[in-house]
């Protein structure tokens, strides 16, 4: 390539500028300027010159070639690209996209309707899984606290225990410098209170040390935490008992109030109502030192009926602790449990931290139903599905939308639009409809957080006005917003304009098959989530309608909760049976249908060898079979006839004689007391308990005058009356205490509330899956109908059927959900399958479920295709050719 000459310059008496300067501009220049600069820096030159001379031109002619040449030029602009994210660009952003979502109306609902539910219950199952969490985790020293758990074991016989013996805790603050401070809390279910004239019983009260209020932190509205608990007759009232015993909150201190028979306490403290993520439930604290009240034995090692808590010096002492737990048992407990180191019994101690108790606390004996891990885990996933499920649907329209926005895109970039230019309007979209469909999910959440608190037991609350929540909600809104409209973006924004514009564009085979990928996800959980509802209310149903061994129809337990009320029972059994609406009555001091249970070790004699069988025992009369309606399997029940039942004869179930390992009674004896009696009779297995529980051994032995609650069988026929005469007899017998009662079956039926409670929650959340999935299928059906609007009139034209073309449109949307019928059945087996684990008796896992959830995965499907498909295939194949 040859040099370009340097041109002389027009004005002859000038001499010309330096010739490299000229040869670089012509080899580094722009090659479509280079002659329009070389021009206009000739007239500089020559206005240089006359200026300044010669010399100075020439110079200024070099530094100017130098400066615009392209390696160090600046490029300038008559009107400047404004930066990416100024406030100029974002309004331009929010103006286009809201143009676009009022432009696209069927789109925008569709959007904003399944992002709006999805976020709804994504914040409800978050609210719900954050609370459980947080369960006593706002104690001041909440890392430090620590319960004592104790697991035991021998022969066959095992316990796990949230409970242990009052003396722990004082020799354990004696012997170990780790632990700072102990507690002891043993809780009572059901209490008399009496102030005046109100009489009411408190459902839940626990006995505490005065260490109470130091481990734990409650708002006291009357009366001082450091001496509260300090006098043994006093009490600490909740503000919902003060309120049901005095009318008020304030001006009780002093208040003299009777406990159980006539037990006077004094009011020393009125605290607020315990909050709801707290373990611990109660309405009144009485002093756990005050042995006539709580009936617990300080000294008894061998009686496991307290909670005991520990403070530890620092959290990270807890392993180091629980090492010298082994040489502790034999220096405290082992003679106790009569335990000679020979390896009969197995005793472990460890200490769980007191965060933990709520959710990791359902394997111990003695424990109220609580929270479950295993449920924080299944719906912190169902709601990161549900949320999965309405972003898929925005992805999947988005995507299916690219080809009517593809000529918009063409002449953006045509006219001079840079990509992240257009990647900000199109995650500005996607921001804007989260946004609004978050505005939506909080006017749903209104409505629905009563519902949902009603369904959980729980006081949930959203509170908007809280900076931290706004703040919270906000960034929810923002990252659900990018992660919705980041792939739809690059994907849009990627488009080449020649293309486009020249009518070549066509939607990518990659876009389609993400799309039909996305519609298997959704279907795929939706269809898990369907199995699993199904699965859930077979069981629930299997539950409430299994034989359980005994009738539990018409039959009222009325506790006698109080010594006084226990005396009268004999003359209550007498007088109601002698009324023709009482069918039968009995005493007995077992709970029949609640979790609650009384184990203790029986030895049993047989061929020279004894066993010792941990087993639940409670005492009867002679009426308890009857009224049950409980069979015999061999020998008799006891007999009025008989004195010496009282103290020479048991009945056992057959889940006893299986443990023994007999074929019948007469094998061999059981000792009771300090005798070795033979077993009376053997009746057949009855559920004491929900099916949550297997039937385990039974003893039963006979106490015909005691007794804490009472059964009473009444006719079907007129149980108002009925009612009516057992609370007119009660009242008469205890003219002090309140009457209360229930159903036989409410207890069992409550015993599976928690279960129903989940089961709804997940038939709602599987409900609001497969909604949002049917959202995203009729959008997607809606525009692939518009696209193939010329296609569906040309048929028409050739003679094709309704019918055909409906089929036509549907069998492919009809084919991903085949597909998601395949993926998700394996999947739904193997998570019920676990569930089902939790229940002692349970369904099988037969074919026919799935294949259901199948056809109604698909029946959906289809009325949601249909309703495009029809509609296309009626319409007008002149309207859809006319543009041809």
């Amino acid at each position: 390539m040859k040099p370009a000459k340097t041109p002389d310059h027009p004005n002859r008496n000038i001499g010309p500028p330096p010739r490299w300067a000229t040869i670089l501009l012509n080899w580094l220049g722009d090659p479509n300027t280079v002659e329009e600069v070389q021009g206009d820096l000739l007239e500089l030159y020559a206005y240089w010159v006359k200026t300044g001379g010669e010399r100075k031109a020439r110079w200024r002619y070099a530094l100017s070639v130098l400066k615009l040449l392209r390696p160090l030029s600046k490029r300038k602009e008559l009107y400047s690209t404004p930066f990416l994210l100024s406030p100029a660009m974002l309004r331009n952003y929010l103006k286009i996209a809201s143009r676009n979502l009022v432009k696209s109306k069927v789109y925008s609902a569709l959007t904003l309707l399944g992002l709006a539910a999805g976020m709804t219950c994504a914040i409800l199952l978050g609210l719900y899984v954050y609370d459980e969490l947080t369960y006593d985790h706002y104690h001041k020293h909440a890392e430090r606290i620590f319960r004592v758990n104790q697991y035991i074991k021998w022969s066959d016989n095992e316990y796990k225990l949230g409970i242990t013996s009052a003396p722990m805790g004082p020799a354990l603050q004696q012997e170990y410098p780790e632990v700072n401070s102990i507690l002891r809390v043993k809780k009572s279910n059901e209490t008399l209170f009496r102030a005046g004239e109100k009489v009411l019983y408190a459902k839940h009260v626990i006995y505490a040390d005065s260490t109470l209020f130091t481990f734990f932190d409650y708002e006291f509205v009357e009366g001082n935490h450091q001496t509260a608990l300090l006098n043994r007759n006093s009490v600490v009232l909740t503000q919902k008992l003060a309120v049901n015993l005095f009318g008020r909150t304030d001006g009780l201190l002093g208040k003299v109030i009777q406990v159980k028979d006539n037990l006077p306490v004094m009011v020393a403290g009125v605290i607020r109502d315990v909050p709801t993520n707290h373990h611990l439930k109660f309405e009144a604290i009485l002093p756990y030192a005050n042995e006539a009240i709580s009936g617990i034995n300080p000294g008894k090692w061998d009686s496991f009926n307290s909670m005991v808590y520990v403070l530890l010096n620092r959290a990270d002492e807890q392993r180091k602790l629980e090492a010298k737990m082994p040489a502790f048992y034999k220096k405290y407990i082992a003679r106790a449990l009569e335990d000679d180191g020979g390896n009969k019994v197995k005793f472990d101690i460890t200490f769980q931290p007191v965060t933990d108790i709520h959710l990791r606390s359902t394997h111990l004996m003695g424990e109220e139903n609580g929270g479950n891990m295993a449920y924080v885990y299944t719906f912190s996933a169902i709601g990161l599905f549900i949320l999965l499920i309405a972003v898929v649907n925005y992805i999947n329209l988005a995507t299916a939308r690219s080809a009517g926005r593809a000529k918009e895109i063409g002449i953006r970039k045509a006219i001079g639009s840079l990509r992240l230019q257009l990647l900000g309007q199109f995650l500005a979209e996607s921001i804007l409809s989260s946004f609004l469909a978050l505005f939506f999910s909080l006017l749903l959440l209104c409505m629905l957080l009563p519902l949902f608190n009603k369904l959980t037991d729980k006081s949930l609350t959203l509170a908007l006005w809280n900076g931290q929540t706004g703040f919270q909600l906000t960034g929810f809104a923002l990252v659900i917003g990018l992660i919705s409209g980041l792939y739809p973006a690059f994907i849009l924004s990627r488009f080449k304009p020649a293309v486009v514009l020249k009518g070549n564009f066509t939607a990518s085979g990659k876009g389609a098959l993400l799309r039909q990928s996305l519609v298997v996800v959704q279907f795929t959980i939706s269809m898990v989530m369907m199995v699993g509802t199904i699965i859930v209310y077979r069981q629930l149903q299997f539950m409430r309608h299994t034989q359980l061994g005994l009738n539990q129809e018409q039959v009222l337990t009325i506790p006698l909760k109080v010594p006084s009320a226990q005396k009268s029972g004999m003359v209550l059994k007498s007088k109601l049976l002698q009324n023709s609406l009482i069918k039968g009555a009995s005493l007995t001091n077992g709970t029949v249908g609640s979790e609650m249970n009384n184990k203790s070790a029986f030895t049993f004699y047989a061929g020279g060898t004894e066993q010792s069988v941990s087993t639940e025992h409670f005492s009867i009369d002679h009426d308890f079979l009857s009224v049950l309606q409980i069979k015999l399997k061999e020998g008799r029940n006891f007999s009025p006839d008989l004195a010496s039942d009282s103290t020479g004869a048991v009945l056992v179930n057959e889940a006893m004689l299986k443990r023994l390992g007999w074929k019948n009674r007469t094998a061999g004896l059981v000792e009771l007391g300090s005798r070795k009696i033979p077993i009376a009779g053997v009746i057949r297995d009855f559920h004491l308990h929900s099916l949550h529980n297997k039937i385990e051994p039974l003893v039963l032995v006979l106490h015909p005058d005691r007794g804490d609650n009472l059964l009473v069988r009444v006719m079907p026929q007129n149980i108002p009356a009925a009612l009516a005469y057992v609370r007119a007899v009660y009242e008469e017998a205890n003219p002090n205490q309140p009457f209360e009662y229930t159903f036989l079956d409410q207890t069992f039926a409550e015993q599976y509330r928690s279960d129903e409670q989940k089961g709804g929650l997940f038939l709602g959340f599987s409900g609001m899956a497969i909604f949002i999935a049917c959202l995203g299928l009729f959008g997607l059906a809606t525009f692939t109908a518009e696209q193939r609007t010329k296609e569906i009139g040309v048929r028409k034209v050739l003679g094709a059927s309704v019918a055909s073309i409906v089929a036509l449109l549907s069998k492919d949307f009809l084919k991903l959900v085949g597909i998601s019928i395949l993926i998700a059945s394996p999947m739904a087996w193997y998570g019920m399958n676990r569930w089902l684990q939790n229940f002692a008796y349970k369904i099988d896992l037969e074919w026919w479920v799935f294949a259901l959830a199948g056809l109604v995965a698909i029946g959906i499907a289809l009325l949601t295709v249909s309703f495009q498909s029809i509609k296309a295939a009626l319409m007008n194949p002149v309207k859809s050719l006319r543009s041809e």
